[in-house]
């Protein structure tokens, strides 16, 4: 595949065939680092929109997010679900800007974000995963996120991965300190990631692999993430464990043979959206799409 013209479908063949688990479980985490900022932070505990409607808000950003994977940006709905994802982040801050507070993101803080999601998958892949990431593989994720960065407007986006990771890294040793909003956010989200995780596992074996997870989750946090919002320290002992359960897995999936279907379903049935169809213009917050919560 000619990466210069296939980036995205490179991209989401390594996504939906070859680390479909490691994606679900990193792209929590990297949901989880682009909102531990202090300054972000206040702004979405301002919104109301994960504190109060967390499992909608997750659902729908799930759902724009698998769009924009899936898509890429020359299928009208890759296209679309960009759209949607600048309107929801326009009108968020619109929401809760008034004469004695007017709220924004700036040029840096969409940077940050654009580069957590690639980043932060990236890092685990190439720790955790049956196996790194290809130099090709790394090229077409940085040359699908630079086009999504692109067509939201953001500026001065890097010119490669490495200087891209770089721009995130020292936005995060610059921003990432403890606050009561991150904190706020944490409990509000800290379930997020389980299910992924206990995703493969027979059913049977799902409840006490949830108790597992729980228990396991701030030993797959950042050091900043954990400072950010206020999350204890793991013992040795419970991050050699959980690194070695994961990396056991992974050991497991490299004997298995090739995956030869896609991974997730298309389209992809969730508790609102049973069928998997959607209107891509009504997925988001409320002050986005005029739907109340319960409608």
């Amino acid at each position: 595949m000619d990466i210069k013209d296939e980036y995205s479908r490179i991209w989401w063949m390594s996504v939906d065939y070859e680390f479909p688990w490691d994606f679900s479980v990193a792209g929590s985490l990297a949901f989880y680092n682009s909102v531990a900022p202090a300054h972000m932070a206040a702004l979405l505990v301002e919104t109301g929109e994960l504190t109060e409607n967390t499992h909608r808000r997750l659902e729908h950003f799930g759902l724009i997010s698998l769009e924009i994977a899936r898509r890429g940006f020359k299928d009208p709905r890759g296209r679309a679900a960009v759209r949607q994802l600048n309107r929801i982040h326009k009108n968020a801050v619109k929401s809760i800007s008034d004469e004695n507070r007017q709220w924004s993101i700036s040029n840096d803080d969409y940077l940050f974000v654009l580069g957590t999601s690639m980043v932060i998958p990236a890092r685990w892949v190439d720790r955790y995963a049956w196996r790194p990431l290809s130099g090709h593989e790394r090229m077409a994720l940085y040359l699908h996120i630079k086009e999504q960065g692109e067509l939201m407007g953001i500026k001065e986006i890097p010119g490669s991965y490495e200087e891209l990771a770089k721009f995130h890294d020292d936005y995060v040793e610059k921003h990432f300190q403890y606050s009561p909003d991150a904190e706020k956010l944490w409990h509000a989200l800290k379930g997020m990631i389980v299910e992924p995780m206990v995703g493969w596992l027979p059913e049977k074996a799902r409840p006490l692999g949830r108790r597992i997870a729980g228990g396991a989750v701030p030993a797959l946090l950042t050091p900043h993430m954990r400072r950010a919002f206020g999350v204890h320290e793991p013992s040795r002992l419970l991050s050699r464990a959980v690194d070695t359960a994961i990396m056991a897995r992974s050991a497991y999936v490299r004997r298995q043979p090739p995956r030869t279907a896609p991974s997730t379903p298309d389209p992809l049935p969730t508790p609102n959206f049973p069928t998997g169809e959607f209107d891509i213009e009504k997925l988001g917050p409320a002050h986005t799409t005029g739907i109340r919560p319960t409608d």
